[in-house]
C-alpha cells in the first residue's frame, strides 16, 4: 500500500494497473486515499469502527476534485471516529427507501431462476400486488398482507391466492437478505407474509389428481385420428403432441421445447434439455413414438419436432379446449403424464425405474443414488406402457407373417396414422 502526498497532478498520473487494485494512501490526511483499478481511479476514507476496519468510498477522481475530495473524507472520517458506521447508515437508507418495484427488479436479477419461471414471478407479482409497486417495502404491513390475500382468495381462488403470497414471501426475503448491514443485521421488518402463517390462514389445498379414465381412451384415440384426418397441418400437430405427452410422461414445456438435434432415431432416444430440476433427461424411444417421430419429420420447418415453440402453445391450449367435447372429459395437458405414472404403476414397473422416466428428483433419497439406471434399462417399461396405451386404445396388434409370432410385446402395435393400411 504506498503512501504519498496526493495532489492534482499525483492523482492525474498514477498508472491503473491491468488487474486487480492499489491502494494509495496520502500523507496529508490519514485515512484518506486513492484506489487504482483498471476501471480507474476512486479517492475512499478507512477507519476503525467498534474495532472492523470499515472503507467508505468517496467518488471517482474524474468527478470529484482532490480537494472536495478531502472535504467528504474528513466527514467520513469524523462519523467513524464517533462510532458511525457511513456504510450501514447507507444500506440503512437504501433499505428503508427500497420500493417494491426495485425489490422485484433485484430480486428476479439476482435468482438463478429459468426463464419461464422468471416470467411466470414477474407476471404474479405485477398483476396481483399492482398496487403496492410504488410503495417502499418497509411500508407494506402483515395486515395489509393478510387483506390482500383474502382479496386475491375471493377474486381468483384458494390456490392462486397461496401462490402468488409464496412468491411474494420469496422476494420479500431475498430483499431483506440483500439490503441486510455488513454485519449481516436486517434493516427491513420481518417478512410479513410470516403473519399468514401465524393466522394459519394458508389455504389447506388438495393436490391436482385428475387423469384421463381407462374407458374413454378410445375416445381419446378417435380423436387423434379426426385429427390426423384433418387438412390443416396444425391439427396433425397437436394430435402427435398429445400422444407425446401420453407416451412418453412429459411435461407440455418438454414436449414443446424438444429439439430435432436431441432426437436421435438410429440410437433411438431423445434428450430434453434443460429440465425442471435443472438437467438434461434422455429418454428411450418405443417403437410407438419411433413413427411419431417419423411423422413428424415430413412436416419438419425449424429446428423443434413442434414448430413455433410459443405459438404452438398458443394453438395447442385452443385444440385442447376444442378436443374436450368429443372426448367427454376436461382433459388437461398434464392429465396425461399422471396417465403415463398410473399405467407405470400398474405395470409393476419398478419404482425406480418409474421415476426416472418420469424425471422425479432423487435428491432426498440416499438409496437411490447407489441405484445407477441407464436408459438401455428404461427401454422396457417405455415399452411396456405404450403398448399397454395401445391395448386401452383398442389398437389391434400387428400381424405377422408367422401367426404364431403375432404378439402385443414390444413393438408388436400399428402407429395410429397405419390403422388404414390394415386388412
Amino acid at each position: 500500500m504506498p503512501k504519498l502526498k496526493l495532489t492534482a497532478a499525483t492523482v492525474r498520473d498514477l498508472p491503473t494497473p491491468p488487474s486487480g487494485q492499489v491502494l494509495y494512501t496520502d500523507e496529508t490526511l490519514q485515512g484518506f486515499g486513492l484506489r487504482a483499478t483498471p476501471g480507474g481511479k476512486t479517492y475512499y476514507a478507512e477507519s476503525r469502527v467498534a474495532g472492523r476496519t470499515r472503507r467508505v468510498t468517496i467518488g471517482k477522481a474524474d468527478v470529484f476534485t482532490l480537494d472536495e475530495a478531502r472535504k467528504q473524507a474528513r466527514v467520513a472520517l469524523g462519523s467513524m471516529a464517533t462510532g458511525i458506521d457511513p456504510n450501514k447508515a447507507k444500506a440503512d437508507a437504501r433499505a428503508k427507501s427500497i420500493t417494491q418495484d426495485e425489490a422485484v427488479r433485484d430480486f428476479l436479477a439476482g435468482r438463478d431462476l429459468k426463464e419461464g419461471t422468471r416470467a411466470d414471478y414477474k407476471m404474479i407479482l405485477e398483476t396481483y400486488f399492482a398496487g403496492w409497486r410504488k410503495k417502499q417495502l418497509k411500508d407494506i404491513t402483515p395486515n395489509d398482507c393478510v387483506a390482500r390475500f383474502d382479496k386475491i382468495t375471493r377474486e381468483n381462488g384458494p390456490t392462486t391466492a397461496n401462490l402468488a403470497f409464496r412468491v411474494y414471501r420469496s422476494m420479500y426475503g431475498y430483499a431483506r437478505a440483500a439490503t441486510a448491514g455488513p454485519d449481516g443485521r436486517y434493516t427491513l421488518p420481518e417478512n410479513p407474509v410470516k403473519r399468514l402463517s401465524d393466522l394459519r390462514r394458508w389455504h389447506k389445498t388438495k393436490r391436482r389428481q385428475t387423469y384421463l379414465p381407462d374407458d374413454l381412451f378410445p375416445a381419446f384415440k378417435a380423436h387423434l385420428d379426426r385429427l390426423h384426418g384433418d387438412l390443416n397441418p396444425n391439427a396433425h400437430a397437436f394430435a402427435d403432441y398429445l400422444e407425446l405427452l401420453l407416451r412418453a410422461g412429459l411435461r407440455k414445456s418438454e414436449g414443446l421445447g424438444l429439439l430435432w438435434s436431441d432426437v436421435n432415431m438410429t440410437a433411438r432416444t431423445f434428450t430434453l434439455r434443460d429440465t425442471k430440476n435443472r438437467t438434461d433427461h434422455t429418454l428411450p424411444v418405443s417403437d410407438q413414438l419411433l413413427a411419431l417421430f417419423q411423422r413428424r419429420v415430413e412436416s419438419k420447418t425449424d429446428e423443434r419436432v413442434f414448430s413455433g415453440r410459443d405459438g404452438a402453445c398458443t394453438a395447442f391450449q385452443h385444440w385442447l379446449e376444442k378436443a374436450r367435447e368429443p372426448i367427454g372429459y376436461p382433459l388437461q395437458f398434464h392429465d396425461l403424464r399422471r396417465n403415463f405414472s398410473i399405467l407405470g404403476s400398474n405395470l409393476n414397473v419398478e419404482h425406480y425405474r418409474l421415476k426416472k422416466l418420469l424425471n422425479h428428483t432423487t435428491n432426498t433419497d440416499v438409496t437411490a443414488g447407489y441405484v445407477i439406471i441407464t436408459v438401455d434399462r428404461l427401454r422396457e417399461p417405455m415399452q411396456q406402457i405404450s403398448n399397454e396405451i395401445d391395448r386401452l386404445m383398442g389398437i389391434i396388434p400387428k400381424r405377422t407373417k408367422n401367426p404364431e409370432q403375432e404378439q402385443q410385446s414390444f413393438g408388436g402395435c400399428v402407429p395410429l396414422a397405419n390403422l388404414s393400411a390394415l386388412d
